[in-house]
């Protein structure tokens, strides 16, 4: 029993163990959910904020859970629409993301959050999510986060969904975003 304890006690102590069971329900919900949902369709996942995910104050979600919180709904959003993998892609990463806190996420409040693919060009899928309190509908924070692919053309890889065969117009958030990265990225190169 002891050594039981313990070893749950050290599990904890060296790794994140909530964050890889939240992995494999993700992984389970997306294998026993029936059928798929189309590449740019908007998807939603809801959760809860907790008492670990919240920052020193103790009363609303710590920034850095958001991040976290992105990566199960692109994990979610991979799986369910049959995105992933990528044929003959090497990798598909997390590029940038840029981060808008509008007003912050209480402790104990359920909300949502709404992911959706809303451009996409040769080397990277880019993403719109939003976080919404279910109380009030308030969108609380609202992010954009760039998946870099190596390894595949996406432009060409894009049109095996019929809802891709056009390309949408690039939100106007977004295209700035992008050059403020190529800007950035010059700067860095000198």
């Amino acid at each position: 029993m002891w050594s039981v304890v313990a070893c749950v006690a050290l599990l904890y102590a060296l790794c994140d163990v909530n964050y890889f069971l939240r992995l494999l329900t993700t992984v389970l919900h997306v294998l026993l959910l029936p059928g798929t949902i189309k590449v740019t369709d908007k998807h939603t996942i809801y959760g809860f904020c907790t008492t670990q995910d919240v920052d020193f104050l103790l009363n609303h979600m710590n920034n850095a859970r958001y991040l976290r919180e992105l990566d199960f709904c692109r994990f979610y959003w991979y799986g369910r629409t049959r995105f992933w993998p990528l044929g003959n892609a090497k990798n598909l990463l997390q590029g940038e993301c840029m981060v808008r806190y509008r007003r912050m996420l209480p402790i104990f409040k359920p909300y949502k959050v709404e992911t959706q693919m809303v451009w996409w060009d040769e080397r990277s899928i880019y993403f719109e999510h939003k976080f919404i309190t279910l109380h009030d509908g308030f969108i609380r924070t609202v992010a954009y986060s760039r998946q870099r692919a190596i390894g595949v053309d996406l432009l060409e890889y894009v049109q095996q969904f019929p809802e891709c065969h056009k390309r949408p117009e690039q939100p106007a958030v977004l295209k700035s975003w992008i050059e403020a990265n190529e800007a950035s990225s010059q700067q860095l190169r000198k």
